[in-house]
């Protein structure tokens, strides 16, 4: 008789705890959220911090912000209702290094595995320009990219810009 109320009393105990953790759960997990692209990040007014020309031969650098009005300097990225790049403009008197108008994407919208940096392509209906993002807004509203110049596929110059995110 004893032996029949511990397998009783065990089979009773398992189930009840069984019943505890199969129970109803009161943790919501949520719902799904797509991940934050760079185009999200990206997208936006920016506004000229500083822009440097680097010789590439030798390495030398010089600030072009206050010389030939790149302190005027301004590129609108603009997003659609999705979210999703769709054009930009280039404001300012600033010598045009970059096109001035037209469509605007990330050549991947995520950061990469392989550590290489984005690429911002600007297209203007005629040519596209890639400007090579060096750093990434995030903690900081700041947009850092490159602009190089080869001839015969070969770096002679590049021009780096510093860009804030306008206040809108």
């Amino acid at each position: 008789m004893r032996t029949i109320r511990g397998y009783l009393f065990a089979i009773g105990l398992l189930f009840s705890t069984a019943m505890a953790f199969t129970g109803c759960s009161t943790v919501d997990d949520g719902s799904f959220t797509a991940p934050i692209t760079l185009s999200e990040k990206i997208g936006g007014k920016w506004v000229v911090n500083s822009v440097l020309q680097t010789d590439e031969a030798n390495a030398r650098t010089k600030t072009l912000t206050d010389l030939l009005d790149f302190d005027t300097f301004v590129i609108n990225l603009n997003q659609d209702e999705a979210g999703n790049p769709s054009t930009f403009t280039v404001e300012g008197s600033a010598p045009l290094l970059l096109p001035t108008s037209g469509t605007w994407k990330m050549d991947y919208n995520f950061t990469k595995s392989d550590n290489t940096p984005s690429r911002l392509l600007l297209n203007d209906g005629k040519a596209e320009t890639a400007l090579t993002v060096t750093a990434v807004p995030g903690n900081t509203k700041t947009l850092e990219y490159r602009l190089t110049r080869k001839t015969n596929g070969q770096p002679f110059v590049s021009y780096t810009y510093n860009l804030t995110q306008a206040v809108k």
